[in-house]
């Protein structure tokens, strides 16, 4: 069922057009969900969604980067799992390690990339070849693919929602009508964690942002708080039923 959702998602975000068309066209994005098989096939940890729609972690980025790099991967992609494991591990992004050894640090080698359901609040690729700069309107593209962002928390039910950095902090606060600071620094100093019905939202610095390790991992220790907590709720409730 969660596999027939997030197709139907990928259908829905092959034909919007709210980011390409924009009016300022150096800022208007890639839609790379137009062709299906390269969407499905893009060789990262970032996209291999169909198998973590079952995860209870979701993280949250800013955006892809430049579709010109996930380009360059898809080449590289021959059709079996040995080569896909092979393109991760050969990646030599700084975001990528950071966040693995944050996550790994905070739960004593417990968890790692491997099994977290991880995307952004911009779908679309930037043009060009950089990942910085003013090539994309962030505050308009996030608000604009907030729907998706949804759709997607829907889909895969997560525990636990990290947000790296600012703005997908803010397109959750948009979806679940919550108020958060001016600036990130002030949001995690009042709203370290944000308690929703069915889940929690931890927010974090950005894993490669000028902030202390120590500070950093403050708010990656509150996540294995949370999925313990909900994992033992959960056992008490079977017994229940037993």
């Amino acid at each position: 069922m969660r596999e027939q959702k997030f197709n139907l998602l990928i259908k829905e975000l092959s034909v919007c057009k709210k980011c390409t068309n924009m009016k300022c066209s150096n800022k208007s994005l890639i839609n790379i969900y137009i062709n299906y098989d390269f969407c499905m096939n893009i060789p990262s940890i970032w996209t291999d969604w169909f198998n973590r729609l079952n995860s209870e972690m979701m993280i949250i980025g800013q955006d892809w980067g430049p579709y010109s790099d996930m380009k360059k991967s898809h080449v590289l992609l021959n059709k079996d799992k040995t080569n896909w494991k092979e393109l991760i591990e050969s990646e030599k992004s700084t975001t990528k390690k950071m966040l693995e050894r944050f996550i790994s640090m905070s739960s004593n080698n417990k968890y790692s990339l491997d099994n977290i359901y991880i995307t952004n609040a911009i779908m679309c690729a930037r043009q060009g070849n950089t990942y910085r700069g003013d090539n994309i309107d962030l505050k308009i593209s996030t608000l604009n693919c907030s729907e998706y962002l949804l759709k997607q928390i829907e889909i895969v039910r997560p525990k636990v929602i990290l947000t790296l950095g600012y703005y997908p902090l803010m397109s959750l606060s948009k979806i679940f009508k919550f108020n958060i600071e001016k600036t990130l620094k002030e949001t995690i100093s009042k709203l370290p964690e944000i308690l929703m019905d069915d889940f929690v939202i931890i927010p974090m610095y950005h894993p490669v942002a000028q902030v202390k390790k120590e500070e950093q991992l403050k708010q990656y220790r509150k996540i294995w708080k949370y999925l313990d907590l909900k994992n033992r709720h959960n056992n008490e409730k079977g017994e229940e039923n037993e």
